[in-house]
């Protein structure tokens, strides 16, 4: 599968630890998150404007909050970028563990229910302006028996072979739309 590499993706010790809690068994492959370019395009629009105010001038109240503002934007959201992408959902022989960040969500093969694929369509007003696609993945909760909902989107690499792999797993079909490329 794309996005791992055995040397570099060996799983955090509380990645493990979660993992062993939960009874997962062996540690078999992690797949990577992407970073998105959307919020990178943002903080490049972000800086640019700073870099602006800085070399004409920080002239007033206003020049000065915008450069310290639009820098603590840039530094929050690359704080929260690298911690992102050095997570990721580590697949072990008995289910998978997600981590994000402080976020650890894990899963046994027994407890899925569902798979289903969605394509969110975007628009400004009546223009098409993108669109989203996700598998939602519903399974059961240890804690209270109740039925959750988990989306795995496009943040991952190779999300339609990763919601395969886990439909094979767990022996349950991916069901409403497969192919983030249809209509």
């Amino acid at each position: 599968m794309a996005g791992t590499n055995k040397t570099t993706d060996a799983p955090a010790p509380r990645v493990l630890t979660r993992a062993a809690d939960e009874n997962l068994g062996e540690f078999a492959q992690r797949v990577r998150r992407r970073p998105g370019l959307g919020g990178a395009a943002a903080c490049l629009v972000i800086l640019i404007v700073v870099m602006n105010f800085l070399a004409n001038g920080l002239d007033g109240f206003w020049g000065r909050g915008v450069v310290v503002f639009g820098l603590l934007i840039v530094i929050t959201w690359g704080y929260v970028w690298f911690r992102r992408v050095r997570g990721g959902l580590y697949l072990f022989s008995e289910g998978f563990v997600d981590v994000a960040g402080r976020r650890v969500v894990s899963v046994a093969w027994s407890q899925i229910r569902s798979i289903e694929g969605q394509k969110t369509q975007f628009a400004i007003g009546s223009l098409p302006a993108g669109s989203a696609f996700a598998y939602e993945v519903a399974f059961t909760s240890r804690v209270g028996d109740h039925e959750v909902v988990w989306r795995l989107n496009t943040t991952y690499s190779d999300v339609m072979g990763l919601a395969k792999l886990i439909s094979r797993r767990a022996g349950v079909p991916v069901t409403g739309l497969t192919n983030p490329y249809q209509l």
